[in-house]
């Protein structure tokens, strides 16, 4: 295992360590892959999140891929471009989670985001409508009924926080544009 840091890390600094580690690997790692490459060990994980599956939910990695292949550039983005044929226009991630192969989540680790997958494939991306984005971050503040926060998009939101951060420049900044801070 990578050297555990004494210090008690705080989620989002547990939840970067497991998103590097899911990019090193290409794949959704298990408690093994942590235990044996990771920086923390799982058993903070487990401490902090409630169960090693919440802990990768938190990550916004996909736990229903644990340990699952890694699977290759050109499959992931074979498949979309297979999808998008047997559609007739270009997915959506809604398209991806009722009749694809992989998961949204898949592609938006592996390429960053769902937009830059359906670039890397060669298909038509969708510029959402700035009012359509701060629509839904007004909405989910309702859901949680406060302010929203990156894990509540993952878990709960339409779009990908990584789109909030492109339009708006950071995610205070599309809270404030949405008129969520005081």
């Amino acid at each position: 295992m990578s050297e555990c840091t004494a210090t008690d890390p705080g989620e989002e600094t547990l939840e970067v360590a497991l998103r590097a580690l899911a990019a090193r690997l290409g794949k959704t790692p298990t408690v093994v892959d942590m235990h044996e490459r990771g920086d923390f060990h799982p058993e903070t994980y487990v401490e902090r999140f409630e169960s090693w599956e919440a802990a990768l939910e938190a990550a916004d990695l996909d736990p229903g891929e644990i340990g699952s292949k890694q699977y290759t550039d050109y499959e992931l983005l074979g498949e979309l471009q297979r999808l998008a044929e047997e559609l007739g226009r270009s997915p959506t991630r809604y398209d991806l989670d009722e009749h694809g192969e992989y998961s949204y989540k898949t592609y938006q680790n592996r390429f960053g985001s769902w937009n830059d997958a359906k670039t890397e494939a060669m298909l038509e991306t969708e510029k959402i409508p700035e009012e359509r984005l701060l629509h839904e971050l007004r909405r989910l503040a309702k859901d949680v009924d406060g302010i929203p926060r990156v894990t509540d998009m993952a878990e709960d939101g339409a779009y990908g926080h990584v789109t909030y951060y492109r339009r708006f420049g950071s995610w205070m900044e599309a809270l404030e544009k949405a008129d969520l801070l005081e």
